[in-house]
Protein backbone atom coordinates (compact mmCIF):
# COMPACT_ATOMS: atom_id res chain seq x y z
CA UNK A 1 0.00 0.00 0.00
CA UNK A 2 1.75 2.88 -1.02
CA UNK A 3 2.09 6.14 1.65
CA UNK A 4 -0.16 8.43 2.08
CA UNK A 5 0.52 12.03 1.02
CA UNK A 6 -0.72 13.35 4.09
CA UNK A 7 2.06 11.66 6.27
CA UNK A 8 4.16 14.58 5.01
CA UNK A 9 1.42 16.95 6.09
CA UNK A 10 1.61 15.42 9.72
CA UNK A 11 5.40 15.67 10.22
CA UNK A 12 5.72 19.00 9.67
CA UNK A 13 2.43 19.88 11.51
CA UNK A 14 4.50 18.03 14.45
CA UNK A 15 7.56 20.07 13.61
CA UNK A 16 6.00 23.08 13.96
CA UNK A 17 5.03 22.33 17.36
CA UNK A 18 1.00 22.87 16.18
CA UNK A 19 0.49 19.94 18.45
CA UNK A 20 0.64 21.80 21.70
CA UNK A 21 0.57 19.79 24.86
CA UNK A 22 -0.73 16.73 23.13
CA UNK A 23 2.84 14.99 23.30
CA UNK A 24 1.52 11.73 22.57
CA UNK A 25 1.28 12.29 19.00
CA UNK A 26 5.03 13.56 18.50
CA UNK A 27 6.14 10.47 20.10
CA UNK A 28 8.39 8.22 18.03
CA UNK A 29 6.13 5.12 18.31
CA UNK A 30 3.22 7.09 17.43
CA UNK A 31 4.99 8.32 14.06
CA UNK A 32 6.39 5.66 13.05
CA UNK A 33 3.32 3.47 13.12
CA UNK A 34 1.64 6.76 11.68
CA UNK A 35 4.38 6.57 8.90
CA UNK A 36 3.65 2.78 8.48
CA UNK A 37 0.52 1.13 9.34
CA UNK A 38 1.87 -2.35 8.96
CA UNK A 39 3.74 -2.04 12.50
CA UNK A 40 0.09 -2.10 13.48
CA UNK A 41 -1.78 -5.01 11.37
CA UNK A 42 1.08 -7.11 9.71
CA UNK A 43 0.19 -7.86 6.14
CA UNK A 44 -1.88 -4.77 5.60
CA UNK A 45 -3.39 -4.31 2.41
CA UNK A 46 -6.59 -2.38 2.35
CA UNK A 47 -7.98 0.05 4.24
CA UNK A 48 -12.27 0.70 4.66
CA UNK A 49 -12.84 3.86 5.72
CA UNK A 50 -16.56 4.68 6.78
CA UNK A 51 -18.26 8.05 8.13
CA UNK A 52 -20.83 8.32 10.36
CA UNK A 53 -23.29 11.55 10.36
CA UNK A 54 -24.38 13.13 13.34
CA UNK A 55 -26.77 16.30 14.00
CA UNK A 56 -26.29 19.66 11.77
CA UNK A 57 -28.26 21.77 13.79
CA UNK A 58 -28.59 22.81 17.23
CA UNK A 59 -30.95 24.25 19.70
CA UNK A 60 -30.34 27.93 20.49
CA UNK A 61 -31.84 27.88 23.83
CA UNK A 62 -30.09 24.90 25.17
CA UNK A 63 -27.02 26.82 23.84
CA UNK A 64 -28.42 29.81 26.06
CA UNK A 65 -28.98 27.67 29.23
CA UNK A 66 -25.62 25.15 29.17
CA UNK A 67 -23.23 27.30 26.96
CA UNK A 68 -22.03 25.86 23.19
CA UNK A 69 -20.51 22.49 22.84
CA UNK A 70 -19.57 20.89 19.62
CA UNK A 71 -22.17 18.78 17.72
CA UNK A 72 -20.46 15.29 17.80
CA UNK A 73 -20.31 15.64 21.77
CA UNK A 74 -23.92 16.56 22.23
CA UNK A 75 -24.70 12.89 22.57
CA UNK A 76 -23.26 9.60 23.31
CA UNK A 77 -19.74 9.35 22.86
CA UNK A 78 -18.79 8.45 19.80
CA UNK A 79 -16.25 5.90 20.27
CA UNK A 80 -18.53 3.94 22.21
CA UNK A 81 -20.88 4.08 19.33
CA UNK A 82 -18.19 3.37 16.52
CA UNK A 83 -16.85 0.48 18.72
CA UNK A 84 -20.11 -1.28 17.95
CA UNK A 85 -20.55 -0.35 14.71
CA UNK A 86 -17.01 -1.21 13.19
CA UNK A 87 -16.95 -4.29 15.73
CA UNK A 88 -19.34 -5.34 14.00
CA UNK A 89 -18.81 -4.71 10.37
CA UNK A 90 -15.14 -6.22 11.35
CA UNK A 91 -16.82 -9.85 12.52
CA UNK A 92 -18.71 -9.75 8.82
CA UNK A 93 -14.85 -9.19 7.24
CA UNK A 94 -13.12 -11.68 9.11
CA UNK A 95 -16.07 -14.18 9.15
CA UNK A 96 -18.04 -13.87 5.97
CA UNK A 97 -16.85 -11.69 3.58
CA UNK A 98 -13.14 -12.36 3.52
CA UNK A 99 -13.05 -15.76 5.39
CA UNK A 100 -9.48 -15.88 7.52
CA UNK A 101 -8.63 -12.50 6.51
CA UNK A 102 -7.03 -10.32 9.54
CA UNK A 103 -9.33 -6.88 10.17
CA UNK A 104 -8.42 -4.79 12.83
CA UNK A 105 -11.31 -1.42 13.34
CA UNK A 106 -10.35 2.21 14.17
CA UNK A 107 -11.73 5.30 15.34
CA UNK A 108 -10.01 8.03 16.67
CA UNK A 109 -8.35 5.51 18.82
CA UNK A 110 -4.68 5.24 17.21
CA UNK A 111 -1.69 6.00 15.54
CA UNK A 112 -3.24 5.99 11.95
CA UNK A 113 -3.77 9.04 9.70
CA UNK A 114 -7.65 9.08 10.07
CA UNK A 115 -7.86 12.13 7.43
CA UNK A 116 -5.41 10.36 4.95
CA UNK A 117 -6.52 6.93 4.41
CA UNK A 118 -10.46 8.75 4.06
CA UNK A 119 -9.34 11.43 1.76
CA UNK A 120 -7.47 8.06 -0.84
CA UNK A 121 -10.72 6.19 -0.11
CA UNK A 122 -13.05 9.07 -1.62
CA UNK A 123 -14.95 9.93 1.40
CA UNK A 124 -13.71 13.51 0.68
CA UNK A 125 -11.03 15.71 0.63
CA UNK A 126 -9.22 17.65 3.38
CA UNK A 127 -10.75 21.31 3.39
CA UNK A 128 -8.72 24.62 4.83
CA UNK A 129 -9.59 23.86 8.49
CA UNK A 130 -8.47 20.41 8.57
CA UNK A 131 -11.21 18.69 8.24
CA UNK A 132 -12.68 15.90 5.80
CA UNK A 133 -15.31 17.94 3.48
CA UNK A 134 -17.58 15.71 1.36
CA UNK A 135 -20.17 17.14 -1.58
CA UNK A 136 -22.74 14.86 0.01
CA UNK A 137 -22.24 14.79 3.56
CA UNK A 138 -21.00 17.81 3.94
CA UNK A 139 -18.83 17.93 7.02
CA UNK A 140 -20.82 16.87 10.03
CA UNK A 141 -19.49 13.09 10.46
CA UNK A 142 -16.79 11.01 12.08
CA UNK A 143 -14.51 8.60 10.80
CA UNK A 144 -13.63 4.96 11.35
CA UNK A 145 -11.51 2.92 9.72
CA UNK A 146 -10.98 -1.31 9.21
CA UNK A 147 -7.46 -2.42 8.69
CA UNK A 148 -7.02 -5.51 6.39
CA UNK A 149 -4.60 -7.84 5.15
CA UNK A 150 -6.64 -8.17 1.54
CA UNK A 151 -6.48 -6.14 -1.08
CA UNK A 152 -9.87 -4.75 -2.27
CA UNK A 153 -10.99 -2.56 -5.12
CA UNK A 154 -10.03 0.95 -4.41
CA UNK A 155 -12.77 3.20 -4.50
CA UNK A 156 -11.08 7.30 -6.37
CA UNK A 157 -10.11 10.10 -4.60
CA UNK A 158 -12.34 13.19 -4.33
CA UNK A 159 -11.81 16.07 -5.74
CA UNK A 160 -11.15 19.19 -3.91
CA UNK A 161 -14.26 21.73 -3.79
CA UNK A 162 -13.10 24.86 -1.36
CA UNK A 163 -12.12 26.71 -4.31
CA UNK A 164 -11.50 30.35 -3.20
CA UNK A 165 -13.47 29.97 -0.57
CA UNK A 166 -11.83 31.13 2.89
CA UNK A 167 -14.55 31.35 5.14
CA UNK A 168 -13.52 29.13 7.60
CA UNK A 169 -10.12 30.77 7.67
CA UNK A 170 -11.98 33.80 8.68
CA UNK A 171 -14.16 33.23 10.88
CA UNK A 172 -12.13 31.35 13.22
CA UNK A 173 -12.38 33.34 16.19
CA UNK A 174 -8.72 32.85 17.77
CA UNK A 175 -7.19 32.69 14.38
CA UNK A 176 -6.01 29.19 14.66
CA UNK A 177 -6.11 28.16 10.93
CA UNK A 178 -2.85 29.75 10.08
CA UNK A 179 -2.75 28.85 6.77
CA UNK A 180 -4.90 26.63 4.42
CA UNK A 181 -5.18 23.43 5.80
CA UNK A 182 -2.94 24.54 8.57
CA UNK A 183 -4.60 24.64 12.15
CA UNK A 184 -2.63 25.64 15.15
CA UNK A 185 -3.77 23.57 18.02
CA UNK A 186 -2.46 26.00 20.50
CA UNK A 187 -4.84 28.91 19.53
CA UNK A 188 -8.07 26.30 18.73
CA UNK A 189 -10.69 26.44 20.70
CA UNK A 190 -11.38 22.63 20.92
CA UNK A 191 -7.80 22.11 21.98
CA UNK A 192 -8.15 24.88 24.29
CA UNK A 193 -11.65 23.53 26.04
CA UNK A 194 -10.62 19.35 25.58
CA UNK A 195 -7.37 18.73 25.36
CA UNK A 196 -4.82 21.59 26.98
CA UNK A 197 -4.88 20.81 30.53
CA UNK A 198 -3.24 24.09 32.31
CA UNK A 199 -4.93 27.22 32.20
CA UNK A 200 -6.05 28.85 29.25
CA UNK A 201 -4.10 31.36 28.19
CA UNK A 202 -5.53 35.03 29.36
CA UNK A 203 -4.95 36.64 25.86
CA UNK A 204 -7.52 33.84 24.13
CA UNK A 205 -10.11 33.41 26.55
CA UNK A 206 -12.33 36.39 25.19
CA UNK A 207 -11.76 34.52 21.92
CA UNK A 208 -13.51 31.48 22.86
CA UNK A 209 -17.01 33.14 23.95
CA UNK A 210 -19.58 30.44 25.69
CA UNK A 211 -18.02 27.45 23.77
CA UNK A 212 -17.45 24.83 26.78
CA UNK A 213 -16.46 21.94 25.25
CA UNK A 214 -15.18 21.73 21.21
CA UNK A 215 -15.78 23.97 18.63
CA UNK A 216 -17.74 24.59 15.17
CA UNK A 217 -17.26 27.74 13.54
CA UNK A 218 -15.22 26.96 10.93
CA UNK A 219 -17.72 24.20 10.09
CA UNK A 220 -20.84 26.64 10.95
CA UNK A 221 -19.61 29.09 8.19
CA UNK A 222 -18.71 26.41 5.91
CA UNK A 223 -20.84 26.31 2.57
CA UNK A 224 -20.90 22.60 1.60
CA UNK A 225 -22.84 21.98 5.23
CA UNK A 226 -25.99 22.76 3.59
CA UNK A 227 -25.94 19.93 2.19
CA UNK A 228 -25.66 17.77 5.59
CA UNK A 229 -27.95 14.92 6.27
CA UNK A 230 -29.69 14.55 9.73
CA UNK A 231 -27.98 11.71 12.06
CA UNK A 232 -29.36 8.68 11.84
CA UNK A 233 -27.84 7.20 14.63
CA UNK A 234 -29.84 8.08 17.91
CA UNK A 235 -27.22 7.93 20.25
CA UNK A 236 -25.61 10.86 18.58
CA UNK A 237 -28.54 12.90 19.19
CA UNK A 238 -28.06 15.88 21.91
CA UNK A 239 -28.77 15.18 25.53
CA UNK A 240 -31.29 18.05 26.90
CA UNK A 241 -29.58 17.87 30.54
CA UNK A 242 -32.95 19.83 32.09
CA UNK A 243 -32.51 21.89 35.03
CA UNK A 244 -29.09 22.11 34.29
CA UNK A 245 -27.05 25.44 34.14
CA UNK A 246 -23.88 26.81 33.31
CA UNK A 247 -23.99 28.32 36.52
CA UNK A 248 -25.32 25.33 38.06
CA UNK A 249 -22.58 23.25 36.89
CA UNK A 250 -20.30 25.10 38.67
CA UNK A 251 -21.87 23.16 41.59
CA UNK A 252 -20.15 19.72 40.60
CA UNK A 253 -17.87 17.71 42.87
CA UNK A 254 -16.38 15.15 41.11
CA UNK A 255 -18.49 12.29 41.34
CA UNK A 256 -21.18 14.09 39.99
CA UNK A 257 -19.49 15.44 37.30
CA UNK A 258 -18.70 11.87 36.61
CA UNK A 259 -22.76 10.65 37.10
CA UNK A 260 -23.79 13.48 35.00
CA UNK A 261 -21.21 13.02 31.69
CA UNK A 262 -21.65 9.42 31.88
CA UNK A 263 -21.02 8.15 28.15
CA UNK A 264 -20.50 11.62 27.06
CA UNK A 265 -16.84 12.54 25.39
CA UNK A 266 -17.31 15.81 28.03
CA UNK A 267 -15.52 13.43 30.70
CA UNK A 268 -12.30 13.87 28.64
CA UNK A 269 -12.32 17.71 29.64
CA UNK A 270 -12.55 16.17 33.12
CA UNK A 271 -14.05 18.02 35.83
CA UNK A 272 -11.28 20.64 36.55
CA UNK A 273 -11.02 21.71 32.88
CA UNK A 274 -14.52 21.76 31.89
CA UNK A 275 -15.69 23.73 35.13
CA UNK A 276 -12.59 25.84 33.80
CA UNK A 277 -14.22 26.54 30.64
CA UNK A 278 -17.49 27.06 32.38
CA UNK A 279 -16.16 30.15 34.06
CA UNK A 280 -14.30 31.15 31.02
CA UNK A 281 -17.90 31.24 29.33
CA UNK A 282 -19.31 32.98 32.23
CA UNK A 283 -16.78 35.42 32.10
CA UNK A 284 -17.42 36.09 28.27
CA UNK A 285 -21.35 36.59 28.89
CA UNK A 286 -20.57 39.35 31.35
CA UNK A 287 -24.08 38.97 33.30
CA UNK A 288 -24.49 39.75 37.02
CA UNK A 289 -26.69 36.55 37.63
CA UNK A 290 -23.76 34.30 37.46
CA UNK A 291 -21.90 36.47 40.34
CA UNK A 292 -23.11 34.50 43.10
CA UNK A 293 -21.78 30.39 41.73
CA UNK A 294 -18.34 31.89 40.65
CA UNK A 295 -17.95 33.46 43.77
CA UNK A 296 -19.06 30.33 45.60
CA UNK A 297 -16.04 28.69 43.05
CA UNK A 298 -13.46 30.92 43.55
CA UNK A 299 -14.18 30.49 47.55
CA UNK A 300 -14.47 26.39 48.07
CA UNK A 301 -13.92 24.08 44.53
CA UNK A 302 -11.04 22.51 45.70
CA UNK A 303 -9.06 22.75 42.12
CA UNK A 304 -6.92 25.73 41.70
CA UNK A 305 -7.18 25.78 38.32
CA UNK A 306 -11.34 26.16 38.80
CA UNK A 307 -10.83 28.96 41.42
CA UNK A 308 -8.60 30.47 39.07
CA UNK A 309 -10.48 30.91 36.22
CA UNK A 310 -13.37 32.09 38.35
CA UNK A 311 -11.25 35.05 39.02
CA UNK A 312 -10.63 36.04 35.82
CA UNK A 313 -14.40 35.65 35.20
CA UNK A 314 -15.52 38.19 37.83
CA UNK A 315 -13.05 40.16 36.88
CA UNK A 316 -14.63 40.42 33.70
CA UNK A 317 -18.27 40.32 34.82
CA UNK A 318 -17.15 43.69 37.35
CA UNK A 319 -15.80 45.18 34.99
CA UNK A 320 -18.89 45.19 32.19
CA UNK A 321 -21.06 45.47 35.50
CA UNK A 322 -18.95 48.82 36.80
CA UNK A 323 -19.39 50.73 32.98
CA UNK A 324 -23.25 50.13 33.43
CA UNK A 325 -22.65 51.95 36.88
CA UNK A 326 -24.28 48.55 39.32
CA UNK A 327 -22.33 49.14 42.26
CA UNK A 328 -23.27 47.15 44.48
CA UNK A 329 -22.42 43.94 42.38
CA UNK A 330 -19.41 45.36 41.85
CA UNK A 331 -18.58 45.35 45.60
CA UNK A 332 -19.65 41.99 46.08
CA UNK A 333 -17.22 40.76 43.13
CA UNK A 334 -14.50 42.75 44.57
CA UNK A 335 -14.92 41.43 48.30
CA UNK A 336 -15.15 38.07 46.93
CA UNK A 337 -11.66 38.89 45.01
CA UNK A 338 -9.62 40.52 47.73
CA UNK A 339 -10.80 37.67 50.01
CA UNK A 340 -9.00 35.33 47.07
CA UNK A 341 -6.01 37.46 46.88
CA UNK A 342 -5.84 37.60 50.74
CA UNK A 343 -6.18 33.68 51.43
CA UNK A 344 -6.24 31.55 48.43
CA UNK A 345 -3.28 29.00 49.17
CA UNK A 346 -2.96 29.03 45.12
CA UNK A 347 -0.34 31.42 43.45
CA UNK A 348 -2.28 31.04 40.19
CA UNK A 349 -5.54 32.02 42.19
CA UNK A 350 -4.49 35.16 44.06
CA UNK A 351 -2.40 36.04 40.66
CA UNK A 352 -5.83 35.92 38.72
CA UNK A 353 -7.87 37.73 41.99
CA UNK A 354 -5.44 40.63 41.72
CA UNK A 355 -5.28 41.26 37.95
CA UNK A 356 -8.60 40.67 38.81
CA UNK A 357 -8.99 43.57 41.00
CA UNK A 358 -7.08 45.63 38.75
CA UNK A 359 -9.20 45.52 35.99
CA UNK A 360 -12.34 46.64 37.98
CA UNK A 361 -10.63 50.18 38.68
CA UNK A 362 -7.84 51.52 41.04
CA UNK A 363 -6.45 48.01 41.67
CA UNK A 364 -8.01 47.73 44.84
Amino acid sequence: MAPLEAREHFDAWIAAGRHGAMGWLAETRSRERRADPARILPGIASVVCVALCHEPGRDPARDRRLGRIARYAVGEDYHRIMRDRLGALQDYIEDEALPGARALWYSDTGAILERGFAERAGLGWAGKHGGVLSTELGSWFLLGEILVDRPLDPDRPAAEHCGTCTRCIDACPTGAIVAPGQVDARRCISYLTIELRGSIPVALRPLIGDWIFGCDVCQEVCPWNRFAPPAREARLHARTLEDWTLERFLDLDEAAFMRLFEGSPIRRARRGGFLRNVCVALGNRREAPAVPALARALAVDPEAIVRAHAAWALGEIGRALGAEGAACAVDDIAAALISARAGDPGGEVREEATAALARLGGGM
